[in-house]
């Protein structure tokens, strides 16, 4: 049988343990009050791209797919995830077999394609497959910070770290 004081000392070891936890909850509630977007994507049309994507109040990122691409279903489970963990950033998707004006629009010639939009203008984009750090890193630099190449709004060009100018 357990003394009171071993109780007591065992309350005491586990409201000490949960204390940060307690802390923790509260800093996840309070960054998560502050995200100016939805964690989920929003599929943008011909018709929509202007108002979802052009007019957002804060930073986007697109993702150009194709239902038949392999590597757009292999990519857009790491965006969703790094685009929710950012919090900083809108994700809207454009399927260029139904917009196909829209890929002709921004350039689009290979999948996946995704642009980082800023001020209603292109800041940076990659093609193709990429890793969750570079990834995070792309979205820093859609997010830009003062004195960013691309914060007055001027369109940036990025070879999305595979050595290619997009």
């Amino acid at each position: 049988m357990l003394g009171i004081g071993l109780l007591q000392r065992r309350a005491v070891a586990v409201g000490a343990r949960s204390a940060p936890i307690a802390r923790a909850g509260a800093r996840r509630a309070a960054t998560a009050a502050w995200r100016p977007y939805a964690t989920k994507a929003v599929e943008a049309t011909d018709a929509t791209f202007e108002k979802v994507v052009l007019e957002a109040p804060g930073p986007m990122v697109v993702d150009f797919y194709a239902d038949w691409c392999r590597p757009c279903r292999m990519l857009a489970p790491l965006l969703e995830k790094a685009v929710e963990s950012d919090g900083r950033v809108g994700f809207a998707k454009v399927d260029v077999d139904a917009n196909q004006a829209l890929a002709a629009d921004y350039g689009v010639t290979s999948l996946p394609t995704v642009v980082g939009f800023r001020g209603g203008k292109p800041v940076a984009a990659f093609v193709g497959m990429r890793a969750p750090p570079a990834i995070a890193s792309f979205i820093g630099e859609v997010v830009g910070s003062d004195g960013a190449a691309g914060s007055d709004g001027s369109p940036v060009t990025g070879d999305g770290g595979d050595g290619k100018q997009v």
